[in-house]
């Protein structure tokens, strides 16, 4: 069973959001104010709540909460009033400032979020505050299958983080929301650079359907009632979190049946190999041809042309599942071997460019029928 790192707790409850009566509200409490950071997406339609957070940044946090089942996004200000209401309710009950509460909302964009439910349950869950994880954790999950849930041990400091997503994953900032708490001792600036740093190198690898969400947010909380770890120490542990919470998240992707390695080498730069891992990821023709176990190369090589105007494919090479399939502008190998490869449920799909030393990988899923009816019933 995990547990919260010293000096934080949480619960879960229902507070009657989810027609099904599913836990979907979720309370995160400091025992006093700590340092925090904070990324968010940067859709221009992001929620209201998204815009609270931001503005808190720089001060002190004592109190997160987070409800699911409904995105408080593009409601207005009436979404504005749910967010500053549910603020001021959980200020009073934990016995903080209003500005010492952060508040995150997922699930269905332009619906009502009637904060009287949100009122009305979270006494239920300062009452059930603990160390545990385990309920905070379900209250955020939506579409999801399971919950997500890592550990770290960063030179003998403790990172703990829960997260939830399962669609609307593109990279651009964070992807879904996830809750990091540490017991490190560091400044805020420092966990705040320590935390853009592991985000881009983990959630904005991930790029399950190329669709931006309004409310991404990756929030972490540091107690300082561990050791004090330097800025690449606290790199490190964040990190090893963050990349184990995107792979929970590619796996659990909405209709996925296979998970897919997008492995770029020879790049000029770490930013233009992810550029290209991104580009083959969103492809909804390759993951077509994933979920139908097809080694369609082509769509590949024509994904990445469309990013990069200056592609040269006779130095390019592409591989799925170890099997070269174009080598420097050559068709070759076997794709009855790749083919094979690609009926696991996990495989690699490896490209070279030649023109540099610089490495990246990104995650992505395949596009199934599951997938098109999930997100052809979301609101009706």
């Amino acid at each position: 069973m995990t547990r919260w790192v010293d000096g934080l707790a949480s619960a879960g409850v229902a507070a009657g959001i989810k027609p099904s009566g599913d836990l979907d509200l979720g309370l995160l409490v400091a025992a006093r104010p700590v340092a925090w950071a904070g990324t968010f997406t940067r859709n221009a339609a992001a929620a209201a709540c998204v815009h609270w957070n931001r503005a808190a940044l720089g001060r002190r946090a004592r109190t997160l909460v987070v409800n699911s089942g409904n995105a408080n996004a593009c409601t207005g200000g009436a979404g504005r009033n749910t967010v500053e209401a549910t603020a001021a309710a959980a200020a009073k009950l934990i016995g903080c400032g209003t500005d010492d509460v952060l508040v995150c909302s997922t699930g269905p964009i332009g619906i009502p979020l009637d904060a009287r439910l949100i009122e009305s349950a979270l006494p239920a869950a300062a009452r059930s505050l603990s160390s545990k994880v385990d309920d905070f954790s379900r209250s955020l999950l939506t579409t999801d299958t399971i919950p997500k849930v890592s550990t770290s041990s960063p030179a003998g400091a403790s990172v703990v983080g829960v997260a939830k997503g399962a669609a609307m994953i593109a990279p651009n900032m964070a992807t879904m929301l996830a809750f990091l708490g540490t017991d490190a001792d560091v400044p805020a600036d420092v966990l705040q650079n320590a935390l853009e740093w592991a985000v881009d190198r983990s959630f904005n690898r991930l790029c399950l359907d190329g669709c931006e969400s309004t409310n991404d947010s990756v929030l972490v909380l540091a107690t300082g009632n561990g050791p004090k770890l330097d800025q690449q120490q606290l790199r490190e542990g964040l990190l090893e979190v963050c990349s184990d919470l995107a792979l929970k998240i590619a796996r659990d992707a909405e209709g996925a049946t296979k998970l897919v390695r997008v492995r770029v080498e020879g790049a000029r730069s770490e930013t233009h190999a992810v550029e290209h891992g991104r580009a083959v990821a969103r492809s909804d023709l390759w993951r077509a041809a994933i979920h139908g176990g097809d080694p369609n190369w082509g769509r590949v090589l024509a994904a990445m042309g469309a990013v990069d105007r200056d592609l040269d494919v006779e130095t390019t090479s592409v591989a799925i599942g170890g099997e070269l399939l174009f080598g420097k502008g050559e068709p070759c190998g076997d794709l009855a071997a790749a083919a094979e490869a690609m009926s696991e449920d996990e495989f690699t799909v490896s490209v070279a460019l030649d023109q540099g030393d610089s490495v990246a990988e990104v995650l992505t899923s395949d596009l199934s029928e599951e997938y098109v009816t999930l997100n052809a019933e979301v609101t009706t």
